[in-house]
């Protein structure tokens, strides 16, 4: 089995990844995108890990995955390989060898797909956030076919190359993956921030739609008790232990700062971006008129909501508020 994640200042979190993912992947490809805080140094210290370089100063989703890929592959040369594409942020939850979708996966077959849940650990650590319908395709049966194309995207890539024309998907329930990034909180906003700016950058979205995507709100989200089982790896591994909870500074937030003034102030003002620490911290002035501030303000109140008010008020702003 060959994992791919792609680094960049993910120090906080790494060893908790690395740790963990060691215990049954054979290699982990890490693309490490110039990390300043130790995260290479983490990385080169785990035997399994094979360290590439990915030099782009720049945010580079195909670019990055392609290099994923193309580095996984060339360490499975030709045989028979699982491909597996989880961020650092990400790790299978304790009790998965259990189950019987774990055996599905090891007795899969070339071509086969597998999706998977997260439970997002809330900040207490005794509680997790799980969607009942969300899924996301993170493991490949690789058949070895060039290119299927479907994992270059300028935002949300696919991690994997699988061929989404044929019918192998297969649906985890049996065990979830543990997304770690709500245990810090700062950091999540902050990539959020980053989100919002570069969907808005590349993709040309509209900010309303964009800031309900990029919300802090768990609509549909159930809390549930995060079950001992979930965090039991054995062999005295205390998850809790390898994470840095309160680490701050994030590269997202500097990366956006630096690409502001590229744009007329009168377009980057609607981007629901403008949290005071954002700007205390990266020495930017908020641009926003009372009325931007006011819709901002607007969409933090309701953004839980589903009513059909706030729906219908949502399309009056969105057509008052283009790029």
């Amino acid at each position: 089995m060959v994992v791919m994640t792609p680094v960049r200042n993910e120090a906080w979190v790494l060893r908790a990844f690395l740790e963990s993912t060691s215990k049954w992947a054979d290699y982990i490809i890490i693309a490490d995108q110039m990390s300043t805080d130790g995260s290479r140094e983490i990385a080169q210290s785990y035997e399994k890990v094979i360290l590439i370089d990915n030099k782009n100063p720049e945010f580079n989703e195909p670019e990055r995955q392609a290099m994923l890929i193309a580095k996984a592959r060339e360490v499975a040369a030709g045989r028979d390989t699982l491909l597996w594409g989880l961020d650092a942020d990400e790790i299978l939850a304790a009790n998965f060898q259990e189950t019987e979708d774990w055996k599905h996966i090891v007795n899969s077959v070339p071509g086969d797909v597998f999706w998977f849940k997260w439970a997002e650990i809330c900040p207490d650590k005794k509680h997790y956030w799980i969607s009942p319908t969300t899924y996301f395709p993170w493991l490949f049966h690789d058949d070895g076919k060039e290119p299927h194309g479907n994992y270059v995207r300028d935002m949300h890539s696919m991690r994997i190359p699988y061929p989404i024309e044929e019918k192998q998907m297969y649906y985890i329930d049996d065990f979830r993956v543990l997304h770690l990034a709500y245990l810090n909180e700062h950091r999540t906003a902050a990539k959020k921030r980053f989100y919002t700016f570069i969907d808005w950058e590349r993709n040309h979205q509209n900010p309303i739609p964009l800031a309900r995507q990029n919300s802090f709100a768990k609509k549909n989200d159930v809390i549930k008790p995060l079950p001992d089982y979930f965090t039991a790896y054995g062999d005295g591994f205390n998850l809790w232990d390898y994470i840095d909870t309160e680490s701050e500074g994030f590269w997202f937030d500097r990366y956006v700062a630096d690409r502001l003034d590229r744009y007329p102030i009168v377009q980057i003002r609607k981007l629901n971006i403008w949290d005071k620490e954002f700007c205390k911290m990266n020495g930017v002035t908020d641009p926003r008129r009372p009325v931007d501030k006011t819709i901002h303000h607007y969409l933090h109140l309701t953004n839980a909501s589903k009513c059909s008010i706030v729906r219908a008020m949502d399309k009056v702003i969105k057509r008052f508020y283009h790029n």
